[in-house]
Parts: structure tokens; sequence; C-alpha cells
């Protein structure tokens, strides 16, 4: 691998990696604050890659005026997904693991039924130029996905660092009870991440639909990358996650660059064993900043 082989693929990484950072969050924010896992998480994501597409391809505009209509599209779906997870039995992590299993299969299912199974890409002329910068190539789709996806995670960083609602969140993830006796509206807070979540998911799809191929059964590696990412940053730590999205997107790029497409499952799949094995004591906790 030439150095500027090896310069390409690590720029080319750490701008996927912001992406990683967006799509991780929502999936974070969720286990932070209801302690439930979301197998259905990349499934929402890919549900607003194919909204994106559909409104792309019927109404030609630029595909960033599409990320805020797939992510408010989205919203229906975060009251419902709040009211199952508001009732599930304990233990709660292994019933959000059968209850979001069942909703991954019948998301799956609903976009195959409505998108068949052909590959659809967001394929806009604006997206698919390059910049030359100091000698390297880069991708101005995937740069401007970055830059979009940086100021998505600044903005949930002011929310959640400079607002009461973002406190109230941090407070019921660290320990919902004291915040309820504190008199925090834990429910409260817990419907409104709801809501940020899925919005967030909504968004990342259309994001995700400019750099990759949408295919119905291609959240579970988005949910594979978002359990790696929680297990790396912890539950809800912002710089955390984007520390972590970055190191994914440079690991991804190098294993691309060096060996071709074949083994990037395999490499994402041995990181999720390695960050289960080190972080034996589970998942970290909290919302730190």
């Amino acid at each position: 691998m030439s150095l500027n082989t090896l310069a390409q693929a690590l720029v080319s990484g750490a701008l996927l990696g912001c992406f990683y950072t967006l799509m991780a969050l929502a999936f974070s924010m969720i286990l932070g604050v209801t302690r439930a896992l979301n197998l259905a998480h990349g499934d929402l994501i890919i549900l607003g890659g194919y909204l994106g597409y559909w409104l792309w391809s019927g109404s030609g505009l630029h595909p960033l005026f599409l990320v805020p209509v797939a992510a408010a599209a989205l919203l229906p779906l975060a009251l419902v997904w709040h009211w199952l997870f508001h009732r599930l039995p304990e233990p709660r992590e292994l019933s959000s693991l059968v209850l979001t299993f069942g909703l991954s299969l019948l998301l799956q299912n609903i976009m195959l039924a409505l998108w068949r199974g052909e590959y659809r890409l967001i394929a806009s002329e604006s997206l698919t130029g390059s910049l030359s910068l100091g000698g390297l190539r880069l991708n101005q789709g995937r740069l401007i996905v970055a830059v979009a996806a940086l100021l998505v995670v600044g903005g949930l960083f002011l929310g959640l660092t400079r607002t009461r609602w973002g406190r109230a969140v941090r407070a019921t993830s660290l320990d919902r009870d004291a915040a309820a006796l504190l008199g925090i509206n834990v429910d409260e807070a817990t419907r409104t991440t709801f809501i940020l979540a899925f919005c967030l998911c909504g968004a990342a799809g259309v994001l995700f639909a400019t750099l990759h191929y949408l295919y119905p059964a291609g959240g579970i590696e988005l949910t594979l990358l978002a359990i790696v990412l929680t297990i790396w940053a912890g539950v809800g730590r912002l710089r955390s996650v984007l520390v972590a999205g970055i190191l994914l997107g440079v690991i991804e790029a190098l294993t691309l660059a060096w060996s071709g497409p074949r083994w990037r499952e395999l490499v994402v799949a041995l990181m999720l064993l390695g960050s289960l094995l080190a972080r034996s004591g589970g998942l970290a906790r909290g919302w730190s900043h």
C-alpha cells in the first residue's frame, strides 16, 4: 500500500466515521434512557433511506432537503416504540431483544413488499463529484454527509448540555428512580428521547442512501455497527462516540484498501467480539459529555 493510498484511506475513513457517529447515537440514546436494546435500529435507518429515495426519485430535490422530511416521517413510529417499550416486562434487557427482533423482521418484510429486493441508491449528481486537497481526492458526497452529520451531532451535544430537557435525559440515564424523586418527569424525558432518536434514524437513513445501496435486510449490519460503537464509547458519551465512529471508519477504510470488501464484515464482527471480551462488565452507563 502506497503512502498516498494510505492517506486517502485515512481521510475517507474519517469522513465515513462522522456518519457512523450519527448512526450510533440514536441506538445509544435509547439504551441509555431505557436500558433496552433496539435490534430494529438499523432497519429504521434503512426505512428512512427508502423514504428519502422515494421522495428524491419522485421530486428530484437535493437529498439534504429530504433529511428533515424523513426525520419527521418516523415520528409516529417513535411513539409506537415508546408505547411498546413502556410495557416491557422484566428483565427489560431480555424482553427488549425479543420484541425488537420481531419488529426488525416486520420492518424488513414491509420494506420488501413496498420496494422489492432491488438495490436502491440516491445517486444525486451534486454528490458524485470529487475535490482535490493536497494531492488527495475526496468524494464530494462523503464530505457533505460528514459535515451534515457533524452539524447534527453538534446540535445534539448543545441540546443535551445546555437545555433543561438535556439535563433531564442525562439524569434519567444515570438513575431513573433518583431523577423521579428530584421531580423530573422521567416518562416525558423518555418519550422525547425516543422522538429525537427516531428523527436521527430518519436523517441518517437519507445520508446513508447517498453512500451505500439500500436493500431490505441491510439494517442488520448497521445495528451491528451501532452496538460496536456503543460498547467502545459507552452509553451516551457523545465525544467518545465521535472518536469511536472515526476510528471504526478508518479501520474499515484500511481493510477495504488492504484486502477488498470481502473482509469488511468479518473485521467488524471480530471487533464486536473483542469489544465484548474487553468490556465483560457490560456497557458503560451514564450520559457523560
